[in-house]
């Protein structure tokens, strides 16, 4: 069966995140994954409490909490 998830991908989420608050489509496009699994996989990281979801504008972003 083929992985599709990277090991390392909470740490390079929280690696982008460092930067400052980021949305779902540029954080797929720098991570090469699909964004409707992303915004799914960054929910999971805020309800663990890791990240806080901000709404601006239209858009969601998401920053390390």
């Amino acid at each position: 069966m083929k992985k599709d998830i990277p090991d390392d991908l909470e740490s390079r989420i929280i690696k982008e995140l460092k930067n400052g608050l980021m949305s779902v489509s540029t954080l797929a496009d720098r991570l090469g994954v699909r964004r409707d699994f992303l915004a799914g996989y960054l929910e999971c990281l805020r309800h663990q409490g890791k990240l806080e979801k901000l709404e601006v504008g239209k858009a969601y972003v998401y920053r390390i909490k």
